[in-house]
């Protein structure tokens, strides 16, 4: 990189510009805490692990971080966080974790449904966030959902004023300091609250547009009707669309950053490249369009998250990628990054890749011996086959579409040293209605179903938490990236 773009990235550091926030600094930095509690009413082969995953906010990418559970139902470990942020406790819903702090969670193992039996302890920050949050959500939205699917577009602006008299009423309720919490409660654990709030009132916005305005795909965007969509923004610029305590948000803070990016920001992820511009051309102008369009002051928090998330996307990171364009991109964004915390994880995400070029990681990340042991039992009856192995569930319209869309490539291998997994589990995928859809579909392969418990193991083994997920194993039965075996296979295909 050249001398005068790290001049740049060093004085970004100098000044926050946007909102001031009363959470304290450090909570913007890296760190751990400490998550521990016990599951209570465990029964026998059943949370054998608890599995945590953590969100790099500014690249899309999840970690997740496997405990293990004693027989007695207590567990301890220690997660890693890139500053303060919530996390996806599986079968437990979404918990606020600050940098620095122990968390006690309780979890009754009777109740299944997420966020159900759960309680929390402790005297720190996550703590107090996560037992007022159920409240403090309930006084202003009630029990029902602020998004309402299937809405027409006639009755669309009236839905948009009541989302819009909501924010308002949050967003005074928070500045004159009348968040219905005790009086004792900290000015951070407040601020958390207010910006979940806010971040969940987006969303809606965001997911009413998406769902009922474009059938759910970007490419349908009429961007003309944009600014008027979204004409709220730019009075409440501060406390939406440039707030750096969005980082904050309880409900889940990677959709909410992953809608923005589409859904608001278009023009930067998804406008056409003219021949011969350059990143830092094609980057300042898409800023222009987006400042613009909304009527901000400046390019603000979210709209420069929506820059990092559009360099570090995974088409940019994939290891067959031009490392030569993620780095004139990333040079490019650098001089409209002047928050401190964007600039630094940016940097920090950039070196990563740096690094991964240089060594491949390995393909798992976690070598506890049962989830080996596991996985090396399912693939054993297919020895000396090339393995293109699913995860999927019925709930998963992208996974469906998938397994449709690869019968005939399924049926024409069928005689090939190739095999195709689809792994489920069955606690989320019975058995009974599984079997009637794959029948009815005529969906060939090796259909495997786990236990949830299993489940949890083979999520934390290969790091996912959202499916599709797909994995390769080589015919010498050594887990492989899943490109590689998917170029073996069209070798074979065009044989």
């Amino acid at each position: 990189m050249h001398k005068s773009t790290i001049i740049t990235l060093l004085l970004a550091f100098v000044s926050l510009t946007g909102q001031a926030t009363t959470i304290e600094e450090y909570h913007f930095r890296s760190g751990s805490a400490v998550l521990k509690g016990r599951i209570l009413n465990k029964a026998e082969g059943e949370w054998s692990i608890v599995n945590v995953v953590t969100s790099n906010l500014f690249s899309d990418e999840e970690q997740v971080h496997a405990i293990p559970v004693a027989a007695d139902g207590s567990f301890e470990g220690r997660i890693p966080l890139l500053h303060s942020q919530s996390v996806m406790i599986q079968d437990m819903g979404y918990v606020f974790l600050a940098v620095g702090d122990t968390l006690e969670v309780t979890k009754d193992a009777l109740q299944e449904e997420n966020e159900k039996g759960v309680t929390f302890s402790g005297h720190g920050m996550s703590a107090a966030v996560n037992r007022l949050w159920p409240g403090v959500k309930k006084h202003y939205f009630g029990d029902k959902d602020l998004f309402v699917k299937g809405l027409e577009r006639e009755n669309i602006p009236a839905w948009k004023q009541r989302m819009v008299k909501l924010t308002d009423t949050v967003i005074a309720d928070i500045e004159a300091n009348r968040l219905p919490v005790p009086a004792t409660t900290s000015a951070g654990v407040k601020e958390v609250l207010g910006v979940s709030l806010l971040g969940d009132l987006l969303m809606a916005a965001m997911e009413n547009y998406r769902f009922n305005m474009t059938s759910g795909g970007y490419y349908q965007i009429n961007r003309d009707e944009l600014g008027d969509y979204y004409d709220f923004l730019a009075g409440r610029e501060r406390w939406l669309a440039d707030n750096p305590s969005m980082l904050f948000a309880i409900d889940n803070p990677g959709t909410l950053f992953n809608y923005t990016w589409i859904y608001i920001m278009i023009d930067i992820s998804f406008s056409p490249h003219e021949e011969g511009e350059s990143s830092a051309d094609y980057y300042r102008k898409a800023s222009n369009v987006v400042t613009s369009r909304y009527g901000f002051k400046n390019i603000g928090f979210l709209h420069q998250m929506a820059l990092c998330r559009d360099v570090f996307r995974e088409s940019n990171l994939d290891e067959d990628s031009d490392p030569n364009l993620l780095t004139d991109k990333f040079a490019a964004i650098i001089p409209l990054l002047n928050y401190p915390v964007v600039a630094h994880q940016a940097l920090q995400r950039y070196r990563q890749y740096i690094k991964q070029r240089e060594v491949k990681a390995s393909a798992t990340v976690s070598s506890a011996p049962e989830a080996d042991t596991l996985f090396q039992h399912i693939i054993e009856p297919y020895k000396g086959n090339t393995l293109l192995v699913h995860f999927w569930g019925m709930s998963c319209a992208p996974c469906r579409r998938e397994m449709l869309d690869e019968r005939e490539k399924v049926e024409r291998l069928k005689d090939a040293p190739v095999r195709f997994l689809y792994i489920c589990d069955e606690k989320d995928s019975p058995r009974e209605h599984t079997e009637q859809w794959l029948t009815k579909n005529n969906i060939k392969g090796e259909h495997i179903y786990v236990t949830h418990n299993e489940w949890n193991l083979l999520a934390a083994k290969f790091n996912f938490y959202a499916i599709p997920f797909s994995i390769g194993v080589d015919k010498d039965g050594n887990v492989v990236d899943f490109d590689e075996v998917n170029k073996y296979v069209k070798e074979i295909q065009n044989e």
